[in-house]
């Protein structure tokens, strides 16, 4: 089975992969995936649930089963900002930074009993109180960290506190060394209270900023989950009442009214209205919607009064399936994301390591008077401080978080990040044909009258004829045709699997395919060579009769969407190859194929034989993707590398798909191949700036350039290892701006 829980206490990607690693440990889980962004953690097992979540608390978290509400998808919450925090540490860090930089630096004047020349305890004391407030006004650094390092898991917090704790533990023994008369009266104490202080505040800033971007990241799915209203205004025993949503049930008649969004997905019952259905379909002109149409939860009814039965309602609308499909993407792992983990999962022990190593080395040097022990010190705290999980364990999921959101905003429900990461690689698309290349709808093709017969004594009568029946190509004919009030059918019966029979004006006629005409032994000679060009293009035939005289004949076809052909044309400009798989004659196939530009055809396929043919293209090396609405698609979307399903498909080849198109849109196939190329992009950036920062700050943090007189302080580190989450978060939310 799979859960999802939230986890709470999570600071930084060790964090995540500790608890990941904790859990995937137990007997009978299959697949765990943590998320540090929405502080989420799905999981796939056998095994309890309450044995999880005592799995995540002995890792030193804490973990519940996640209940949906609303939206029915865990979203992550607004971040608490930590601007209170950061402007008071700031304002009591501010004399500090004045008294240890600016007078170090500028010999920048002082008051005379704070002059480090006649009263040094003094100088360096006030210094000690300063820097233990703003540890005490950032206390949860040094909780968390202390916290982590005894679970035997430390995390950012643990390096933060150990290189704030440090510094403010070397500039407490050189207080105590002047107050026993252990330091030379006159001479500047070297000390790093303001370097103690200014790493939590510049810290606390960075995490801040960090927080404000990752909001943002989320800001498009919130948005989606915020459409439904939060009441309906049911009639119950036929009075109208005002009731919350989670209250409303299936079967209950709602009552919506101009500028109002629509609670739950129904039929209309009675009244009649326009209605904005941009937020789920994308369309932005408003559609007329009548008694027997229905609506969907969120849509805004523009003007008009309706009242509707409720069909679906709560996490079953189809705004709440979007939702959870969203979230679910977010919550999930990209293969790229594997890099990170693996990396964050050894990467605050061996900073650790690095940071002991470090004080070691300059120690040794500082014996032989190469450097001084406060030197060591120096690049010892560098190191921790530098040194940020954080960009690497946010590179992934906040990429995949803006992206998913952008999909929803342009009716791309992307179900995974797997799936999202693959569209990247796209290098082959298969196509279904029926519903997918094309409308899926019988249209009117060709109406051709008989030589010597007028176009509209043909067509008047073969709308009559066939505007009683209820079979599809009727329709098909009587959507292409107009009608005459002087020509009506009488009498009208169906000739099963032939045609129909009726009488138009008193005289009987006949409207059927050509065995019909075979039977009433009724020439169709003038129509052989049309007939033939008609069927290799799919076409369905049916001849008109008035009497026994051939009136004329009719075709109607399944023809292309309007945005195929422009469709594959994008996708060849993307360099992805096509190939189309159907059920169909390979005459028709190759027919339709060629009028959408697709160079590849399959004809004559069973579900089965779709699936053999996508198994072996993916053999070949191609990554392939799908597209397909019906239920004999299902399998083939499941074998493919990536599946989409058009918006308009059945709910068989939308639980199968990865990728679901709600605007029923080709073209859209085109764009979410683009936005998964250019977040697979994203992701490999940030992937490559976290690595380089990491890369390169450690060794200089560690003094590697110290020889030729460049060495990197702490408080600069804090403020490299800030900026780095900021930057790697800011190029994530580029992906808003896709189009």
């Amino acid at each position: 089975m799979k859960t999802e829980f939230s986890v709470r206490g999570m600071s930084c990607a060790a964090c995540s992969a500790h608890v990941e690693h904790a859990v995937s440990r137990l007997d009978g889980v299959e697949e765990v995936s943590v998320s540090l962004l929405t502080g989420s953690m799905i999981v796939h097992h056998t095994c309890t649930t309450d044995e999880i979540i005592k799995a995540v608390s002995n890792a030193g978290f804490e973990a519940a089963v996640y209940e949906a509400k609303g939206g029915g998808a865990s979203l992550p919450p607004p971040e608490k900002t930590s601007w209170g925090r950061f402007w008071l540490s700031f304002a009591v860090g501010l004399p500090l930074l004045y008294l240890g930089m600016a007078v170090m630096l500028f010999d920048a004047p002082l008051p005379t009993f704070l002059s480090y020349k006649t009263h040094p305890a003094m100088y360096v004391g006030v210094q000690l109180i300063l820097a233990l407030a703003v540890a005490i006004i950032n206390h949860r650094y040094f909780r968390g960290g202390v916290l982590a390092a005894l679970r035997l898991a430390p995390n950012m917090d643990t390096l933060i506190a150990l290189g704030s704790f440090a510094a403010l533990l070397q500039s407490t023994i050189v207080f105590v060394q002047i107050l026993i008369g252990n330091h030379p009266l006159g001479e500047m104490p070297h000390i790093y209270a303001e370097t103690s202080a200014m790493i939590l505040v510049l810290v606390t800033l960075g995490k801040t900023l960090e927080g404000r971007q990752k909001d943002k990241t989320a800001a498009a799915i919130r948005a989606l989950a915020s459409l439904a209203p939060s009441t309906a205004q049911v009639v119950r025993d036929g009075i109208e009442v005002t009731l919350p949503l989670d209250e409303v049930v299936v079967g209950d008649t709602i009552l919506v009214r101009a500028g109002e969004r629509i609670p739950v997905d129904g039929t209309l019952t009675d009244g009649r209205g326009s209605v904005d259905e941009s937020t789920l379909t994308g369309e932005s002109l408003p559609q007329d919607r009548q008694a027997g149409d229905g609506v969907f939860c969120g849509c805004i009814l523009v003007s008009g009064f309706i009242t509707l039965r409720a069909d679906r309602v709560g996490e079953d609308t189809s705004l709440s399936q979007t939702v959870r499909m969203v979230a679910g993407a977010v919550a999930s792992k990209a293969p790229l994301a594997r890099i990170a983990d693996r990396v964050s999962a050894v990467f605050v022990p061996a900073v650790l390591l690095i940071a002991l190593v470090t004080l070691g080395i300059w120690g040794v040097l500082s014996i032989f008077d190469i450097c001084t022990f406060t030197d060591a010190v120096e690049h010892a705290i560098a190191v921790l401080v530098i040194s940020c999980p954080c960009a690497l364990g946010l590179a992934t999921p906040t990429a995949i978080m803006t992206a998913t959101g952008r999909g929803a905003e342009l009716n791309i429900l992307i179900k995974s990040a797997e799936a999202l990461e693959t569209l990247g690689h796209v290098t082959c698309v298969a196509l279904d044909k029926t519903g997918t290349v094309t409308s899926g709808k019988m249209s009117l093709v060709s109406a051709l009258p008989a030589p010597d017969v007028e176009m509209d004594a043909f067509t008047h009568l073969a709308y009559a004829m066939e505007s009683p029946s209820s079979h599809p190509i009727a329709h098909a004919i009587c959507e292409g045709l107009t009608g005459s009030d002087e020509v009506v059918a009488t009498d009208f019966s169906v000739m099963e699997g032939r045609g129909v029979f009726a009488r138009v004006n008193g005289m009987k006629c006949f409207a059927g395919n050509g065995a019909l005409m075979e039977e009433l032994d009724i020439d169709t000679s003038a129509f052989t060579q049309q007939a033939e060009e008609l069927l290799k293009q799919g076409c369905t035939l049916t001849y008109v009769t008035r009497g026994f005289d051939l009136m004329g004949l009719l075709a109607v076809a399944d023809t292309l969407r309007e945005d195929s052909v422009a469709a594959i044309e994008e996708l060849h400009r993307l360099g992805v190859e096509t190939i189309m798989l159907t059920g169909d004659h390979a005459t028709v196939a190759s027919h339709i194929a060629a009028q959408a530009g697709i160079e590849g055809v399959h004809a004559g396929l069973l579900p089965q034989d779709k699936a053999t043919v996508i198994e072996g293209e993916v053999a070949q090396g191609k990554t392939l993707c799908m597209v397909g609405d019906g239920v004999n698609d299902a399998l083939a979307l499941v074998s493919a590398s990536v599946g989409v399903a058009i918006g308009a498909g059945t709910d068989v080849a939308i639980e199968s798909a990865d990728i679901v198109l709600r605007r029923n849109s080709l073209a859209d196939v085109a764009t979410a191949i683009r936005l998964g190329r250019a977040t697979v992009k994203n992701i490999r950036q940030n992937l490559f700036w976290a690595l380089i920062y990491n890369s390169i700050g450690i060794p200089l943090a560690a003094g590697i350039l110290a020889p030729i007189g460049f060495a990197l302080p702490p408080i600069f580190g804090a403020l490299a290892m800030s900026v780095s989450s900021v930057c790697v978060v800011s190029n994530a939310l580029r992906l808003r701006r896709f189009k």
